[in-house]
């Protein structure tokens, strides 16, 4: 499956040479990451084969599937966002900073899978929440934002019975 992301570089002119890929569902399932357990990308890569490097340039278009921080129900988060990478070739495989990484100069094909899925994963924004309708409305489940200012209310009641937190809150208001 991931086989499908292996690009074979050996032998390609010095020249810019095009690859279009997707990934679905079943892409992100093979990572086993619950904050991202989906989406539907379409990812369009730009190798620009040199004499002692590779130089890709991703292009993301699609959505990412996200559980809601805020209701618990699944969201399309769209994205749109380019990436560049550069490879260099040297005795071993190696990380020499994000977006620069090294590879034997043995090696033939490079497997773009990783880097896919890593630069997708950051993407996930810190906060996730359904976005706004037109009238900056929320488009959260509205059902489950109703059950948890009851319970938010609740919960408030029980701080005051206690006297502890009569104490802590007093403490804060003297500061």
């Amino acid at each position: 499956m991931l086989g499908d992301y292996t690009i074979p570089f050996f032998g390609l002119k010095e020249d810019i040479h095009t690859y279009d890929f997707e990934v679905d569902d079943t892409f992100f399932e093979f990572f086993d990451n619950p904050d991202l357990p989906g989406g539907s990308l379409k990812i369009a890569l730009s190798l620009s084969r040199k004499q002692s490097f590779l130089e890709l340039d991703f292009h993301f278009k699609g959505f990412l599937s996200l559980v809601c921080d805020r209701c618990l129900d699944n969201f399309k988060y769209p994205i749109d966002f380019k990436q560049k990478l550069f490879v260099r070739f040297g005795n071993e495989n190696d990380e020499q900073s994000d977006n620069v990484i090294i590879i034997p100069r043995n090696e033939t094909r490079l497997n773009v899978a990783q880097f896919i899925y890593e630069y997708a994963a950051l993407n996930i924004p810190v906060k996730k929440v359904h976005p706004e309708d037109k009238n900056s409305k929320s488009l959260c489940n509205q059902e489950m934002i109703k059950k948890l200012k009851q319970h938010q209310g609740t919960a408030e009641n029980e701080d005051d019975s206690d006297p502890r937190w009569q104490i802590l809150k007093n403490l804060k208001n003297n500061n």
